[in-house]
């Protein structure tokens, strides 16, 4: 059996710090800033200026400790880490090749997401004690190179299938913009609407109690926040936590239909522009809010769902010291009413690209069964 040693042996762990100041130009002294987008490659495109920054060189590994994106792992980046990322600095670099150890915890980020969105509280984090006790193989370091460029090969599969589904979305975006602009610039041929009068908007209330969701395919979910973050809600909410049964349905809750656009209202969820569609009806929380169109509305689902898409959020919330969302924020938003013959037109479009985007997601999905049996195999010693 392959000997082993727990993170918490190999790493030694500290969370970084909200630059004091930060500039859009290298300043001497500062460092390229490292938040979640540069954890998951973006170049760095602001610098920290700070007097003890956390820093991070190419041969620490770095993880994204709170928000939606909990447990992402980056490797081979140098800067300053912001308060939303952690350093894990090797406490025996001769022994560990750290691509290796990156390759591993990167193929554990599901587990270690689900993790850090079950833990109950508003914001997810990773749990330091379970990532701790996450057990590495101790293999020689030649070996490590070697299971980390079989990882590496793997890993450049999946991001092509990544890149191919990013490009299918991209040209179904652009199609919209060419035919109807984009919100906020509606194509100045066609005229427009009110949102809020051609679309219904539901603002979440407080939930009814209710029973541990397990699969039920009758009766409601009742939707959080964090639920949107569940495995399988990637795109469309299929799951939550808890559900309840139609008749047991009591005092004010707020049933969203299915094929509704669902986003949070309040918070700073708001900032992920985070959308999803309603595989099936839901009972809303006061923190999330949808918007689906009315009956005999000039637009379609399709297209809502595109045009919101293309919306920022998070530059239509209030200032207040919580930011939120109300009714009042969009309605007023003016819609383009596209040509019958046009979103017919579109609404085809999108069922062609929707195939195609499933043929891409399945062909992903089996790129990262793939990726994740080569870790297991990897962990066990045995690749």
């Amino acid at each position: 059996m392959t000997k082993t040693k727990k993170l918490g042996e190999v790493f030694d762990i500290r969370k970084g710090k909200k630059a004091a100041a930060t500039s859009d130009t290298f300043v001497p002294g500062s460092h390229p800033y490292i938040q979640i987008d540069e954890v998951r490659g973006v170049t760095p495109t602001k610098f920290a200026i700070d007097p003890r920054p956390v820093v991070v060189t190419g041969n620490d590994l770095c993880i994204v400790w709170d928000g939606a994106n909990a447990g992402t792992v980056g490797y081979g980046v140098s800067g300053a880490i912001g308060s939303t990322v952690s350093r894990l600095r090797l406490k025996e670099p001769d022994r560990w090749d750290p691509r290796f150890l990156g390759r591993l915890l990167d193929g554990l980020f599901p587990k270690l997401n689900q993790e850090a969105q079950s833990r109950g509280a508003t914001i997810p984090h990773v749990d330091k004690a379970k990532l701790e006790e996450i057990d590495f193989p101790l293999i020689e370091h030649t070996e490590q190179r070697r299971i980390a460029a079989i990882l590496d090969k793997a890993d450049a599969i999946r991001r092509k299938r990544e890149h191919a589904l990013a490009l299918a979305d991209d040209f179904l975006r652009s199609v919209f913009l060419e035919m109807f602009g984009r919100p906020g610039q509606p194509n100045p041929l066609l005229p427009t609407k009110e949102l809020g009068q051609i679309c219904d908007l539901f603002a979440g209330n407080s939930l009814p109690v209710g029973t541990t969701f397990d699969g039920q395919e009758h009766g409601l979910l009742l939707l959080k926040v964090g639920d949107m973050n569940l495995s399988g809600n990637e795109e469309i909410v299929q799951v939550a936590r808890e559900w309840i049964d139609e008749d047991q349905v009591t005092g004010p809750a707020i049933r969203a239909p299915k094929d509704a656009i669902v986003f949070p209202k309040r918070g700073g969820a708001i900032a992920t522009n985070k959308k999803r569609v309603l595989g099936r009806d839901c009972i809303l929380d006061p923190n999330l809010m949808a918007v689906a169109p009315k009956v005999a509305s000039p637009i379609s689902y399709q297209f809502l769902r595109v045009w919101f898409d293309l919306l920022d959020l998070s530059t239509l919330s209030n200032g207040s010291t919580v930011p939120q969302l109300n009714k009042g924020d969009l309605k007023p938003l003016e819609l383009p009413i596209p040509r019958p013959n046009d979103l017919i037109a579109f609404d085809r479009v999108f069922g062609n690209v929707t195939r195609v985007r499933k043929r891409l997601a399945d062909d992903l999905g089996m790129s990262e069964s793939l990726f994740a049996a080569l870790s297991q195999r990897a962990f066990a010693g045995d690749l």
